[in-house]
């Protein structure tokens, strides 16, 4: 089910006034039946896939922790992870396995040994739940949290429906206690929420919709655009990407903090990092912190030399861009922040380095980690574009075209598009200051609510009589 469709805004309020009715000990349960219709709406046999997770994950950790021996304790461990990556690598990466096999063997259709792809659909939120899966069971694992006491209560961790499909991708010790209580309904909690919520439509509906709008064509056919209009669309992506993806962050925090649950924050404004380095701290911030808890630490993290640093940093960061998509271009993108990334830790560990960079205005230096990532992002959203070739190709042609200087077609921006991202903008500055003043205007105003019932309505006016975009992380 998508969050921009008039079935969610259906669904979650119906969904959530029952979750207050129903005795509590029937609120989880009627969570979990809910969660697993949110995930069966995209298709009915995917439910099987999200209940293998859940069970062999659960099952694993619970024998896991009643093995007396170090051995047995592995070897549940490794069962819980590598049959979470199988169903991860099956539905994922099969069919781009049999591309690097064509491409590396120089195969081509009809030859003995070419293989064609299999033409499997990928699952949604496969990316995410099999992530949070693994995480659990590497936790419980290290005694950093709790087994969950029931299968009940796991499979509601693993499949709660707002953060199912795009994340966040939670960590246990930060939700697995939470479908352990009780809530009541609380005034507290439904406005804010409902703020939150009403920004991700927002983002999504009014800013990353109409900006795919403008920039599609661009993509479909770039060599006849001039270097100006792909500049402005290298920047309109990014923005776009952050409306989309913080959006749905924005709908899944919101959703579950009106039933009284607290999902961490996936973004906290980007776009005012100083360094790469700074962005990935602030951009999907639970991936990142995934990537650095369960990949950069396990391979050893700073503790086995300056090198070995190097070269773990830079593997961390690569992985991310596999993680993103089983494409050439995903792993050129993922090669491109990864070198950034060692370049700079490497650069700033010199002092005279450092020192001149803290010099430069803030200003100033916002501009670079956002001018790297949008010219990077033309290799990340790139597709085949016949008379180009291949993603990587279109990517670097793009590329390549902003900086020949070459002239052609202009890229109308509408003023509208514009409006909405400087609107974006000031509302992002001003939920995530903490300012006294910024909270102010935030706490308890009744404008702030009368705007977000409006926001909301709209959007239900518009999902009935058209169909917004997917999410674009639903294809990752």
């Amino acid at each position: 089910m998508l969050f921009n469709s008039l079935h969610y805004l259906i669904f979650a309020p119906i969904v959530i006034l029952i979750y207050f009715l129903v005795p509590s000990r029937f609120q989880k349960l009627w969570l979990l039946v809910a969660s697993l219709y949110f995930y069966a709406v995209f298709r009915v046999p995917f439910i099987l896939l999200l209940i293998y997770s859940i069970a062999i994950t659960y099952f694993c950790t619970l024998w896991m922790d009643k093995s007396q021996s170090r051995f047995g304790k592995l070897f549940f461990l490794n069962i819980a992870i590598w049959g979470n990556l199988a169903l991860l690598y099956f539905f994922k990466y099969l069919d781009f396995s049999f591309a690097v096999w064509n491409t590396v063997l120089g195969l081509v259709p009809c030859e003995p040994y070419y293989a064609y792809p299999s033409g499997i659909l990928l699952p949604m939120g496969i990316s995410f739940f099999t992530l949070q899966a693994i995480a659990y069971a590497v936790d419980v694992y290290h005694k950093k949290v709790k087994r969950a006491e029931n299968l009940f209560q796991f499979g509601l961790f693993l499949s709660f429906f707002p953060q199912l499909v795009a994340g966040p991708i939670i960590r246990a010790q930060d939700m697995l206690h939470q479908f352990l209580d009780t809530y009541t309904f609380k005034k507290e909690n439904l406005l804010p929420g409902i703020r939150q919520l009403a920004w991700g439509l927002f983002k999504k509906t009014f800013v990353a919709d109409p900006i795919a709008a403008v920039i599609d064509p661009v993509f479909a056919d770039p060599l006849h655009y001039g270097w100006f209009s792909l500049a402005v669309t290298g920047s309109l992506y990014i923005i776009q990407m952050y409306c989309d993806f913080s959006g749905y962050s924005d709908v899944a925090i919101g959703t579950g903090r009106i039933m009284g649950f607290h999902i961490p924050i996936n973004f906290r404004q980007p776009f005012l990092s100083e360094t790469v380095s700074e962005f990935w701290r602030r951009w999907h911030i639970s991936f990142s912190s995934w990537l650095k808890e369960y990949v950069y630490i396990f391979l050893g993290g700073n503790k086995k030399g300056v090198s070995r640093t190097y070269v773990n940093l830079f593997l961390t960061t690569f992985v991310s861009g596999i993680w993103h998509g089983a494409d050439w271009n995903f792993i050129v993108w993922g090669f491109v922040h990864a070198s950034l990334m060692v370049v700079e830790r490497f650069a700033f560990s010199f002092e005279r380095i450092k020192n001149y960079w803290d010099k430069i205005p803030s200003t100033i230096k916002v501009a670079y980690p956002f001018t790297i990532f949008g010219i990077s992002m033309y290799f990340f959203r790139a597709r085949p574009v016949e008379g180009i070739g291949n993603s990587v190709q279109v990517g670097w042609a793009m590329v390549s075209r902003m900086f020949s200087g070459v002239q052609g077609d202009f890229l109308p921006v509408p003023l509208s598009v514009l409006a909405t991202v400087f609107i974006l903008m000031f509302g992002d500055y001003l939920m995530e200051k903490e300012t006294p003043w910024a909270k102010k205007l935030f706490e308890n105003r009744i404008w702030v609510y009368g705007i977000s019932a409006i926001l909301i309505s709209i959007c239900f006016i518009l999902y009935s009589v058209t169909v917004s975009a997917p999410f674009l992380y639903f294809q990752f």
